[in-house]
C-alpha cells in the first residue's frame, strides 16, 4: 500500500496491465567449454593466477560471484570434494550476508575447481584475493573483467560465463539430470529453473543423442546366426 493524494492505495495500479517482464536469460546462449578456457588463459595473462582461478572455480561450480568471492579455505573439504557456502560478499552493502534466500549449502568440488584451487599459493583467509585486497569484489573484478573477454573475443555477461555455462554444461555436456543440477546450484525447485533456464539443450547434441539411440536399437535387432539385420515394421 502507498498513500496518494491523501488516501491510501491499496491495490498496484500497473499489475493488471500485463507488460511483460522480458525473457530474461533465458534466450542467451552461454560460451562453448572452448571459449571459457580461452577466457580463463586470457585472465591469467591479463590479470592474475587468482582472478584466473576464480574464474575457473566459477565456471565448473556455478558458484554465485558473490560466493566466490566470499569463499574462505577453511570452508573448502578436499576429502569430501565439497564446498561449504556459508556467505557471499553483498555488492550493495559491501558486507558479508548470507548466501542467497538465507540458505547455507554444499556444493560440488569438481576436478577442474579443485586443480584451481590447488594452484594458488596457500596464503590468506581467502581462496581467492587481488593484488591490492583481501577478497575479490564485483567493483574489483570488473577492469579485470572487460579486458579478459575482450582479449578473448566474447562479449557476454560474466553471470553468463560462469554460473550460466555450468548449469548447461551439466546438462548438455555431462548430461546429469536436471534434480541433481539444481541441487548443485543451490536451487530447491527439483530442476524447473534448471530446464528453463540453463537447461539449453543444445541442436547438434541432441540430434546426435536421438541418432546414437537408433543406430544402439538398429545393432540390437541383429537377427541370431545371420548378422544381417532385422527390418523395422513399415506401415501400409
Amino acid at each position: 500500500a502507498s498513500a496518494k493524494a491523501g488516501r491510501l492505495v491499496r491495490h498496484n495500479p500497473f499489475a493488471r496491465l500485463g507488460i511483460s517482464k522480458g525473457p530474461g536469460r533465458r534466450h542467451e546462449q552461454p560460451p562453448n567449454e572452448e571459449q571459457v578456457w580461452k577466457l580463463i588463459h586470457c585472465a591469467n595473462e591479463l590479470a592474475s593466477p587468482s582472478f584466473a582461478a576464480w574464474l575457473q572455480v566459477a565456471a565448473f561450480t556455478g558458484l554465485r560471484p558473490g560466493e566466490l568471492d566470499a569463499l574462505r579455505r577453511a570452508n573448502v573439504d578436499l576429502d569430501r570434494a565439497r564446498i561449504r557456502v556459508v556467505e557471499q560478499f553483498n555488492a550493495k552493502t559491501r558486507t558479508f550476508t548470507p548466501p542467497k534466500n538465507g540458505l547455507t549449502r554444499e556444493a560440488p568440488l569438481t576436478e577442474p575447481a579443485r586443480e584451481a584451487i590447488l594452484a594458488l599459493p596457500d596464503e590468506g583467509e581467502f581462496c581467492f584475493a587481488p593484488i591490492r585486497g583481501t577478497h575479490w569484489t564485483a567493483s574489483a573484478r570488473a577492469y579485470h573483467w572487460k579486458a579478459v573477454r575482450s582479449m578473448a573475443g566474447w562479449q557476454g555477461s560474466l553471470y553468463l560465463a560462469t554460473r550460466h555455462f555450468a548449469g548447461w554444461y551439466m546438462v548438455n555436456v555431462l548430461e546429469i539430470p536436471s534434480e541433481d543440477v539444481a541441487i548443485a546450484l543451490g536451487h530447491t525447485d527439483g530442476g524447473e529453473l534448471v530446464r528453463k533456464l540453463y537447461g539449453h539443450r543444445d541442436q547438434e547434441r541432441a540430434l546426435d543423442r536421438v541418432t546414437a539411440a537408433y543406430g544402439h536399437r538398429e545393432d540390437s535387432r541383429l537377427q541370431p546366426g545371420t548378422g544381417q539385420h532385422s527390418s523395422y515394421p513399415h506401415r501400409r
